[in-house]
């Protein structure tokens, strides 16, 4: 079959598959994203390996597509929607209480990273693995990706919130410390992976991401000023929406390819910026209606279909002690880190269990060490399964943590898009 057809198929079974199987979820009390997530596990090589059917067969294809295959072009829509998914994770960022997290964001960024790679590492010794190994181990347990969270918080009504603003912004801070960490580990090796060589590297990643965040910081606000405080310029019928994700994706770009971060913290950053503006009400109406009908769920589904709980093996014993590990450590060092500066032991362990999920910027850095060659293959698969187990858990866990609250964002959509009617 043509591959232009078997996007089409493909496209069409995910998003009407996540979208039941999530509205399944839902009406049991569960978050619609874990729903979604499942849908993926279902299609996956755990369950049913849809890519083993005829008609999704992963194999090259001819003429101008030889060099693509069905899962590469889902993996590639799967980034574009985690892109768009933090863009409106920022633009629904209230930034006076995001001012007042500042303090705990920080802190529990620190203990999130701390505990895990100590924990991790420690723990990687206690089994046998050798020093190299059990440090990288630690430092992919020390990521975080907020992406699931962003999204649960979403669906819930609690995103504007200070455990919601904290959240975030721990995440970007943790998304810098992170780097420091995989740079000094990967520079400790004499090791090319991050573009650099050495212990030279280290100091060269950071002044990257830096200058990256200051200059974003600094120039940021008034370019989005510029270009939506008079949205009424554009004339055509939501050219507002797409020159917000034109700017999106350029920042996205910017982060990972001249800051050396995680894309993503690219297009959180855009769309905080982009909430300062007069705009801010009318794109989270056209922006929500398309992130929550198209990228959302393929990106939701496409984590549970990288999970492949067959390839523990003997391991399972190994894997279930890091697990553990992974979420404890983001829960009691998060935790901790927001307690500390004040906040309610009930929010700070929603703030720790909101970092828990590793998302693809787990992916990211574990591919690192294995491109590297400081772990294997072996444990660069149970990493993986981790990594996406801890992505996972994380909305059944928020619904714990954060119990019987009124949602507000799905009541605020009404009635702006009410607003909006009555003035068209």
């Amino acid at each position: 079959m043509d591959l232009s057809l078997q996007i089409l198929l493909f496209v069409a079974l995910l998003i009407l598959l996540a979208k039941a199987v999530g509205g399944l979820s839902g009406r049991m009390g569960f978050p619609v994203v874990l729903g979604e997530l499942m849908a993926g596990v279902i299609l996956g090589p755990t369950l049913l390996d849809v890519w083993r059917l005829p008609w999704f067969s992963a194999g090259a294809h001819s003429g101008a597509a030889a060099a693509l295959s069905l899962p590469a072009v889902v993996k590639v829509l799967a980034q574009l929607g985690v892109v768009v998914l933090m863009f409106l994770a920022g633009l629904e960022t209230d930034i006076e209480m995001m001012k007042d997290s500042v303090g705990p964001a920080f802190w529990s960024a620190s203990g999130g990273v701390i505990l895990p790679l100590a924990g991790g590492a420690a723990l990687a010794r206690a089994v046998g693995f050798g020093w190299a190994e059990a440090v990288f181990i630690g430092t992919v347990l020390t990521a975080t990706s907020v992406s699931i969270t962003a999204q649960t918080l979403m669906n819930m009504g609690r995103l504007r919130t200070k455990v919601g603003s904290t959240i975030l912004g721990a995440a970007v801070i943790d998304d810098v410390l992170g780097l420091m960490v995989l740079s000094f580990v990967v520079a400790a090796e004499g090791n090319s992976a991050l573009h650099s060589s050495g212990w030279s590297g280290i100091g060269m990643t950071l002044l990257r991401a830096v200058v990256f965040l200051g200059l974003s910081f600094w120039l940021g606000p008034p370019l989005m000023r510029r270009l939506f405080d008079r949205h009424d310029r554009f004339r055509e019928p939501h050219t507002s929406v797409a020159v917000a994700l034109g700017t999106c994706f350029i920042f996205a770009f910017l982060a990972e390819y001249a800051g050396g971060m995680a894309a993503i913290t690219g297009s959180y950053l855009a769309g905080l910026f982009m909430a300062m503006t007069a705009g801010r009400e009318r794109l989270l109406v056209d922006l929500r209606a398309m992130s929550n009908s198209f990228f959302a769920p393929l990106f939701f589904v496409s984590i549970g279909l990288e999970i492949n709980a067959r390839e523990l093996g003997g391991q399972f014993g190994f894997f279930t002690l890091l697990f553990v590990l992974a979420a404890a450590g983001k829960v009691l060092g998060c935790g901790v880190g927001a307690w500390f500066k004040g906040m309610k032991v009930r929010d700070s362990v929603a703030v720790g269990v909101g970092m828990i999920p590793r998302g693809e910027v787990g992916l990211i850095t574990a591919s690192i060490g294995w491109a590297a060659g400081v772990i294997g293959g072996p444990v660069y698969s149970l990493l993986v399964i981790v990594v996406l187990a801890t992505t996972l858990i994380t909305p059944v866990l928020l619904r714990v943590a954060l119990p019987h609250e009124p949602a507000v964002a799905p009541v605020e959509s009404a009635a702006l898009a009410a607003d909006m009617a009555g003035e068209s």
